[in-house]
């Protein structure tokens, strides 16, 4: 009589883990918390916990069990398929299992958070608006706050935090409209901050022709001084 055909294990199921884990892991999107809770559902999911955790099951590797072998190299395939390229050159080595190189991930994106927390928060309170328009400025402090969240959920900053931050950072052309920000109970939130400083850009670029249109029309005149930079475009009558 014929031995029991040995079970199909359920990770040579999945096709196309991407489809699973939509993420990819990346040193520079911050995003290795969120990865790892996505990884972990899918590996508990399809019975592979114990090849990426040792609080789960027995995690010494079987190289004599052909099986375990194929299960631990489909695992670690779905590692590296869900890797930035960056990433990926970072931690790619040859003869690894999958807890391995499940470490050497951890360790790369841990050992460095607190340096990177510092710089990011540094970044964030010093940011500057420049040229930037409203929305690219908005954006980027909100990615930058994202960072930080997604490198320790408890470093998330404060809504009226990013405010402060936007308010400090920007440019002279929004001198008019600081104080209405600054000044209202309750404090207004991120959101109303932009959409106030959306509807000044609009006014400025509005008024933008007029302005150009009489500055064609007085520049020989020697009664009025035009300044050039960003922190004093005004045009001053002696």
């Amino acid at each position: 009589m014929s031995e029991p055909a040995t079970p199909i294990h359920k990770v040579f199921c999945v096709n196309n883990i991407k489809s699973h884990i939509p993420l990819t892991l990346d040193l520079e999107r911050l995003n290795y918390d969120a990865w790892r809770e996505l990884f972990t559902t899918y590996c508990e999911a399809y019975d592979a916990l114990d090849h990426i955790d040792d609080t789960y099951d027995d995690p010494t590797p079987k190289p004599t069990d052909p099986n375990w072998k194929k299960v631990d190299s489909t695992v670690k395939g779905w590692i590296y398929s869900t890797l930035s390229q960056n990433t990926l050159n970072m931690i790619l080595k040859r003869a690894t299992y999958a807890r391995q190189v499940w470490l050497t991930i951890e360790r790369l994106f841990r050992d460095n958070k607190d340096s990177r927390a510092i710089q990011l928060d540094t970044e964030l309170r010093n940011l500057s608006m420049g040229d930037l328009s409203v929305t690219a400025y908005f954006t980027k402090i909100k990615s930058i706050a994202d960072l930080l969240e997604n490198l320790d959920p408890q470093a998330k900053v404060p809504d009226k935090n990013l405010v402060i931050y936007a308010i400090n950072g920007l440019s002279s052309r929004f001198d008019n409209v600081v104080g209405i920000i600054r000044h209202p109970i309750p404090f207004p939130s991120f959101e109303d901050t932009r959409s106030i400083l959306l509807s000044e850009e609009q006014r400025i670029l509005l008024h933008r022709p007029l302005q150009s249109s009489a500055h064609s029309e007085h520049s020989s005149s020697p009664s009025l001084l035009h300044t050039t930079t960003d922190s004093s475009r005004r045009q001053v009558r002696r």
